[in-house]
């Protein structure tokens, strides 16, 4: 009985990059849920489990190594490596290593291949990461978290109220340079219905208008996050897709 072959390099791509985004966004957010929790009053229970995420953005540099061969995505993974040990040790500098990894996310990905602005896109794609993190990445360690009575008290409301605060901030700059991004990538807005690259990115910016709609619900006590986090990790499953499609620019 012969084995099974190995999937498509592309197939490796895309899981790679949907488990390091998501891992990758979920630390950061963790990291911003914890340091949020820290402020007084202190809550307690606000300690998302930053080490998972940064185990699994681990293992997604892996799958992505094994189908594309860079030095670039080798030392990322040395950096996620590395703040998952400083985590699990309870080290204050994990975010250190957790933020490196996230900022050379697009190095590896289209903003690299744009010439002659490799450098203003890559940087522009950089903060688009990072701030993404600290708010889609938020969501998903909010909901990760289970508060002892549940997100009506008055310690959730104030966990939900700080990060609220971050995460307009955090959610215009995000937007900001999505957009400048998506000029990079896209000849013109028809791109967007009569391409691959054009389509996903479509869904990708109504998952995020849907995420921060419900980001207002919860803020203002209706439901628990679990459907803004499915949301987030749907848009990461398109942000996975739109760094193994050819952008159409």
């Amino acid at each position: 009985m012969e084995g099974s072959s190995p999937p498509p390099p592309d197939v490796l791509a895309f899981a790679g990059h949907a488990a390091e985004y998501f891992g990758l966004l979920g630390a950061i957010g963790s990291f911003v849920v914890r340091r949020l929790g820290r402020m007084p009053p202190r809550i307690g229970w606000a300690r998302p489990r930053m080490a998972d995420f940064l185990f699994v953005a681990w293992i997604g540099g892996v799958i992505l190594l094994i189908g594309v061969h860079s030095w670039l995505i080798a030392i990322r993974i040395a950096a996620e490596l590395l703040a998952w040990v400083l985590c699990t040790r309870g080290s204050r500098f994990v975010a250190i290593p957790a933020v490196f990894a996230a900022a050379v996310l697009p190095l590896a990905g289209h903003a690299a291949a744009m010439q002659p602005s490799a450098a203003g896109a890559e940087l522009a794609d950089a903060v688009h990461v990072l701030s993404a993190a600290m708010w889609a990445g938020g969501i998903l360690a909010l909901a990760s978290l289970r508060p002892p009575d549940g997100w009506r008290t008055d310690d959730a409301r104030n966990l939900l109220e700080r990060f609220g605060r971050v995460a307009v901030i955090a959610f215009g700059v995000t937007a900001l340079t999505g957009l400048l991004s998506a000029s990079e990538h896209l000849n013109g807005l028809s791109d967007l219905w009569s391409t691959a690259y054009g389509i996903v990115l479509a869904l990708k910016v109504a998952g995020v208008l849907v995420m921060a709609g419900l980001s207002l619900l919860w803020r203002r006590g209706v439901g628990n996050g679990g459907a803004d986090a499915l949301v987030a990790v749907l848009v990461v499953v398109a942000t996975a897709a739109l760094a193994t499609l050819p952008s159409p620019a």
